[in-house]
């Protein structure tokens, strides 16, 4: 074949890929472990089980080279299944810490309001025992009633109030919420209304200004979701970019950590953005070397002349030219998008003087070498598909200078005048 059309999916791409997965799903087992430390109803043998399998997932993550396709294609599809797992187990756990702060609130002003209660009575009926002894038998026979009913009386008491303590739940719910998914807020003036509402008495009043807490702390309690989702995101984000331990990252994610605790949700929102725009570049740019180099090595291994900067001269200028010292006079020019999977091959002649009724034998000799270059690729783990090709003879062969002469590149989509490209 005289040119060909190739996809390449390099196995470093996905290793890495796999990296900031893991990185990912490290950072949500940091905040579950926080979680389930305040949950004192978890099943130990559960939460164990779940630490167990995380570490099966990093112990096989440690060098994933030296797994087989299949190997790793199976520890990599288990990643997401995990991620979903836990963010679903992180939420539930937060509903369960809401549940348990609010019904904390609400046994204590239980227990205040029975003590209140048995409180006034027994005041009551101590102004009625330190009456004059000269009780009548009809007040007397009062007296041993009130005793005889205190517990329908404070069970009554309870019953009077419980539209009253519905509302009052509702709100303990909404405090619980802003406790458990923001540790942070200041929840103090809430808390102190609260504490106002539950010492007056339930009159018309008393009903506007529970409403109008009710209403406070449900929007307090939306923005705190919205605020806490945003925030998960953010610092998964952030942990990805710091699977690739670059300087640029790094740099970058200095500044989204400062970003991480703000209760400004554009700001938030912003840096969402910006990690993930930043996340888009850093997986082409090593998945642009990866692809190249995995050809690389493979051209390398059927004896192909490759130097260490060919990858990052192919990813920034969008084409490169080698030789083979078992052939000269000739070699293959690689061409193909910085972010694309798809690259094209064609074989080359380094001069216009030369003996043109090699030109058929060189490209026959390619059309074997691509075969055994996916076979190579195929042993590493990487992935080469050939797409289409043009013959061997179809066009005529294109001239270049090899690479280490090469002062000036000319634009890889020339073809001369009597050749023809795959792309048109």
């Amino acid at each position: 074949m005289s040119s060909s059309v190739h996809t390449i999916r390099a196995k470093s791409e996905d290793i890495a890929d796999n990296r900031r997965s893991m990185a990912c799903l490290g950072a949500l087992m940091k905040q579950w472990e926080a979680l389930n430390r305040q949950n004192n109803a978890a099943d130990p043998l559960a939460l164990e089980q779940i630490r167990q399998r995380y570490q099966r997932m990093q112990r096989n993550s440690a060098n994933l080279y030296l797994h087989s396709v299949e190997s790793f294609a199976s520890l990599t599809a288990q990643i997401p299944g995990m991620i979903a797992f836990i963010r679903q187990d992180i939420a539930q756990t937060q509903e369960i810490l809401i549940e348990q702060h609010a019904e904390q609130r609400q046994r204590q002003r239980a227990r205040q309001s029975s003590t209140d209660a048995e409180l006034a009575l027994r005041q009551t009926m101590l102004a009625t025992e330190q009456q004059p002894r000269g009780l009548t038998e009809e007040q007397q026979a009062l007296v041993q009633r009130l005793k005889d009913t205190q517990p329908e009386l404070m069970a009554s008491h309870q019953h009077e109030q419980h539209p009253a303590s519905q509302r009052l739940g509702r709100i303990d719910r909404h405090i619980a919420e802003l406790a458990i998914l923001d540790p942070q807020w200041d929840i103090s003036a809430f808390t102190h209304r609260a504490a106002e509402l539950e010492r007056l008495a339930q009159d018309e009043s008393w009903n506007m200004l529970g409403d109008s807490l009710t209403l406070d702390l449900a929007e307090a309690t939306r923005a705190a979701r919205t605020l806490a989702e945003q925030r998960q995101q953010l610092g998964l984000l952030i942990a990805g970019l710091g699977s690739y331990n670059t300087a640029e990252a790094n740099e970058l994610i200095a500044r989204l950590n400062l970003v991480l605790t703000s209760r400004e949700l554009p700001l938030l929102l912003d840096a969402i953005a910006t990690a993930q725009a930043a996340t888009e570049q850093q997986q082409l740019h090593i998945a642009a070397l990866a692809r190249r180099e995995a050809v690389l090595t493979g051209l390398a291994k059927l004896g192909y002349e490759v130097h260490e900067s060919d990858a990052q001269t192919w990813s920034e200028e969008g084409k490169v030219v080698i030789g083979k010292p078992a052939t000269p006079g000739y070699g293959l020019e690689l061409a193909g998008a910085q972010g694309s999977e798809r690259f094209q091959v064609r074989a080359v002649a380094f001069s216009e003087q030369r003996d043109t009724q090699r030109d058929s034998d060189i490209e026959s000799i390619w059309c074997g070498e691509q075969q055994k270059l996916e076979q190579i690729l195929q042993q590493t783990g990487d992935a080469l598909t050939l797409e289409r090709a043009l013959p061997a003879g179809s066009s005529a062969l294109k001239v270049v200078k090899p690479a280490n002469t090469l002062a000036d590149q000319a634009d890889y989509r020339y073809r001369g005048d009597h050749s023809r490209s795959l792309d048109e």
